[in-house]
This record gives structure tokens, C-alpha cells and sequence, in this order.
């Protein structure tokens, strides 16, 4: 592997190596080492595969791109340039390199003018299998386990909360305006409800975002704060925010994968925590018969 790695600066130096797995980050035991303070200490590795030079994000704090294109996985070509922090490395093109070309991916060539300077053959085409991301077509990510714990939250909470509506002004004996107030809270609950289980469910960016909100109100609720709070950590990680967006990664890193049971088993403790204490508390204050 030959890479060109160049600075905000303008300095530029080339790093040849032999090996089938390469390492960047800003740790000194990295093979490729960014002097970058952008850059994860291991922020992307590039491994040489069958179908090619495959570069992968290691979890990294700020994510790669690839040609402008955010990526978590993408198949390198010569010439392709990967951003790292404010770190450029591009993959040289070796010299004698061959590039195996399938007959249906090689484009028309306009034919030189008879007169005039000669013109220079252009690049090989590469295959459109092997085509950086922003030219192919991503597969949608996959939903990580605490989203939807999330989705299975709203769609019980969202029955329990009409129904509680409801049975306040019942237990309270509410006149007409209580009722009326209990329906109104009752359509927004099954609405909000219904919109939550959507969005979450088709990793819709703007539902990651309106459960921020949600979570953020939640910690003003004492018996759910602690959840709330769990559900706001775990939405404002990096690669919770890229399972979100329309070209995110088709699979979530190792270590975001790692970290799923523990959110989940989190979040789902402390819900239930939240409605032991709202149960006691309503248990408690029940009026003396």
C-alpha cells in the first residue's frame, strides 16, 4: 500500500508499506501515524481484500470520507482521497499497478480530432463493483437493539398513557371541562405515540432528533430521569447519529455493536424503576376509604 498523507499545512509525505492491513490514527503505535489533533488515536484501518483495498471507521470521534462522502465502509480505488480529521491521505497509484476491467463498465471514447496536438489516453474505468460509496447504491442500516427497545417502549406506553388520561378524571370525578381536557390529552398521547413507533421504526433522521427533545422534557420527570437521561447519552453518540442519517452504514462498528445490550438493559432498568416508583407513589397517596 502506497499513500500520500498531507496537512492543512501543505505538508506531504508519501508511506510505502507491505503489509495487508494498515492502521491510521494519531497513537504512535499506529502504522500510519496523523499528527492530528482531529484524529482518533485509531481511527481507520485499510485492509487489502479480494475486491479490493476496503477502509474501515474505527469508531472514530469525527468519521472518514471518502471522496466528500461520509462512509463507515467503502472499497478504495487509485487516486481516492480519504479525509481523516483535517488529515488528507490519498492511495497512490503503483506504478505497473493493473486495474481488471469488465467490458460493460468501460465508457465510449470520443475519438481524437485528425488534427492538432495528440491526446492522452484517459484512465482505465473501474468496475462500477468497486465504485466509491457516493456512486453506488447503500443498503439501509440495519436498527440497533435500543432503538428498538425504543420503538417497543412507545407502542406499550402509548395505550398505558391514554388510559391513564382517562381514569384520572374518573377517579377524580372531573366535570365536563376535565373530561374534555382528558380526550385532548388522550388524542395528543396516541398521536405523539403513533408518530414515535414511525419514525423510530424507519430510522427517520428527524424522530432521533424529537426523542432528544422528549428525553431532554423527561429529565424534568423525577420517577423517569434516569432514563431519560440514558436515552439522551445514547442518542447523542456518534454512531447512533450515523444509523440515522439516509446514507448511513449498512452495519454498525464493532465496538458501537458492543455497546447496544448495555444501553438496552440500561434504559429498559430504568424504565422500570420509573414505573415501580410512579405505581408506589400512586399507591401511596390513594385516598382513606
Amino acid at each position: 500500500m502506497r499513500f500520500q498523507v498531507t496537512y492543512p499545512s501543505g505538508t506531504r509525505h508519501e508511506v510505502q508499506l507491505a503489509r495487508t492491513l494498515v492502521v491510521l490514527g494519531r497513537d504512535p503505535t499506529c502504522d500510519v501515524v496523523l499528527n492530528d489533533t482531529k484524529c482518533s488515536r485509531r481511527h481507520a484501518v485499510v485492509e487489502d481484500r479480494p475486491e479490493g483495498l476496503l477502509v474501515r471507521d474505527c469508531g472514530s470521534a469525527n468519521g472518514i470520507r471518502v471522496n466528500d462522502s461520509r462512509v463507515h465502509t467503502a472499497i478504495l480505488r487509485p487516486g481516492d482521497t480519504l479525509r481523516l480529521g483535517d488529515v488528507t491521505v490519498t492511495l497512490m497509484v503503483e506504478i505497473g499497478e493493473t486495474v481488471v476491467v469488465a467490458p460493460l463498465d468501460l465508457e465510449p471514447l470520443a475519438m481524437p480530432a485528425s488534427t492538432g496536438p495528440p491526446v492522452s489516453a484517459p484512465a482505465p474505468a473501474v468496475p462500477r463493483s468497486l465504485a466509491s460509496p457516493n456512486r453506488s447504491r447503500h443498503s439501509r442500516p440495519s436498527r440497533p437493539l435500543t432503538v428498538t427497545l425504543l420503538v417497543a417502549s412507545w407502542a406499550l406506553a402509548t395505550p398505558a398513557s391514554v388510559v391513564a388520561a382517562l381514569w384520572t378524571p374518573a377517579r377524580l370525578g372531573a366535570g365536563a371541562v376535565g373530561w374534555a381536557a382528558a380526550a385532548g390529552a388522550s388524542l395528543l398521547l396516541a398521536a405523539l405515540g403513533t408518530v414515535m413507533v414511525f419514525g423510530l421504526g424507519s430510522l427517520a433522521p428527524w424522530a432521533r432528533k424529537l426523542q432528544i427533545v422528549l428525553a431532554a422534557l423527561g429529565m424534568l420527570a423525577c420517577p423517569f430521569a434516569l432514563a431519560a437521561a440514558t436515552i439522551l447519552l445514547y442518542l447523542l453518540r456518534p454512531d447512533v447519529k450515523a444509523s440515522f442519517e439516509p446514507h448511513g452504514p449498512a452495519d454498525a462498528a464493532p465496538g458501537a455493536k458492543a455497546a447496544e445490550p448495555t444501553f438496552a438493559l440500561s434504559i429498559l432498568a430504568m424504565m422500570l424503576l420509573g414505573a415501580f416508583v410512579t405505581a408506589t407513589a400512586v399507591w401511596l397517596l390513594r385516598p382513606a376509604r
